[in-house]
């Protein structure tokens, strides 16, 4: 009787309403850097057979006209759907939809706004690495990185990075060191330290702050000290060539003074000896008093040696006289004049060789000063 009342149109478009498939819930957007991965939520209990997912998406200027939305997504049994490819710009703004589709019947859609400026997070630098030195740590890594292993600086100019550094053993508190670049070297750390480190990327302009690498530990070396031997060596090197010259000067002087040969009155003097001793400050003093006493000696020679002249002048007048009493002949007088004279000659010799002496004496001190 209900049959008749309701026309069959009418009947299968309340039936088609009433078991028409629920639409998928919990959509959201997973972003990281440029990786865009849609997930959604679908309970499979309220259907007996299976069940299908369609994506699509188009810019958000553009929601309203059906033809510009593209598929990218059909009919797949994955509860997710990769859109790194497609949505191409950075900070363009778009609108992505989902619905569930099974024999015949669809549901409705479920819509998403989503812009990568604003929602897409920023991921941690990668492929770090930690080269120890001598009380430093040079730590290099690589920048965020997009969809086909291309770096996001294109995009984003103005990334910063931050390092965390600290003490492993024991546990000190965290240093924080900014910059701009892919390698930074910490200096004036601790030799022979172990460090731990960890970088993180951010960017100003957006707000945006990456995670924390994991944390990687390295030991700083030191400086060597040399070998005890090596200190020594080096110590004997100093001091030979430190006494090489002062004995050279030794001998230098040494030699000096034993090449002349000195008057028998200075080399049994101690005093004089003394004098010749003296440093070379004092040589010229010393070869000053030298040639003063043998001045002295010289002319108590020569003083001497006139006494015995006079004497012998004497000797002689007296003897003539005595001949001349006797009545010598002037030839006997002519034999003693030669035999004086000869006498005078003698004594004249004789004179003359101390001073020949005292002037060859007196040569080496010349050469001295």
């Amino acid at each position: 009787m209900l049959l008749r009342l309701f026309p069959w149109p009418v009947f299968l478009l309340a039936y088609s309403e009433f078991t028409v498939l629920p639409s998928p819930h919990n959509v959201k957007m997973d972003a990281v850097n440029t990786q865009y991965i849609m997930r959604w939520d679908w309970n499979h209990s309220l259907a007996n057979h299976n069940v299908t997912f369609t994506a699509q998406y188009t810019f958000s200027n553009q929601r309203f006209d059906e033809g510009s939305y593209s598929g990218k997504c059909i009919r797949i049994t994955e509860e997710r759907c990769d859109f790194s490819r497609e949505l191409d710009l950075y900070v363009g703004s778009y609108i992505l939809r989902v619905r569930a589709e099974g024999r015949g019947q669809m549901s409705n859609w479920s819509c998403l706004k989503f812009v990568p400026d604003e929602d897409a997070a920023l991921g941690p630098p990668s492929h770090v690495a930690l080269d120890p030195g001598d009380a430093m740590v040079t730590v290099s890594f690589r920048k965020p990185m997009k969809e086909q292993d291309h770096t996001m600086r294109s995009m984003l100019d103005s990334m910063s990075f931050s390092l965390q550094y600290w003490e492993k053993h024991p546990p000190s508190k965290k240093q924080e060191n900014v910059f701009d670049t892919e390698e930074r070297t910490l200096f004036f750390l601790k030799p022979w330290t172990e460090y731990c480190m960890q970088v993180s990327a951010f960017i100003k302009l957006s707000n945006k702050t990456s995670p924390y690498t994991p944390q990687q530990c390295v030991r700083t070396l030191g400086k060597r000290h040399p070998p005890v031997w090596q200190v020594l060596l080096a110590l004997l090197c100093c001091v030979t060539l430190m006494t090489v010259p002062i004995c050279r000067r030794y001998k230098k002087r040494k030699s000096i003074v034993s090449k002349y040969t000195f008057p028998s009155s200075i080399l049994h003097n101690t005093q004089d000896q003394m004098f010749l001793l003296l440093p070379r400050e004092e040589s010229c003093v010393a070869t000053a008093v030298v040639a003063v006493q043998v001045e002295q000696t010289s002319q108590g020679q020569q003083q001497q040696v006139k006494g015995q002249r006079d004497v012998e002048a004497e000797q002689d007048s007296g003897s003539s006289s005595i001949q001349r009493g006797q009545g010598s002949s002037s030839h006997d007088s002519g034999i003693y004049l030669g035999e004086d004279s000869g006498k005078r000659s003698v004594g004249s010799t004789t004179t003359s060789q101390p001073e020949d002496t005292l002037r060859k004496n007196i040569d080496p001190f010349s050469k001295l000063l």
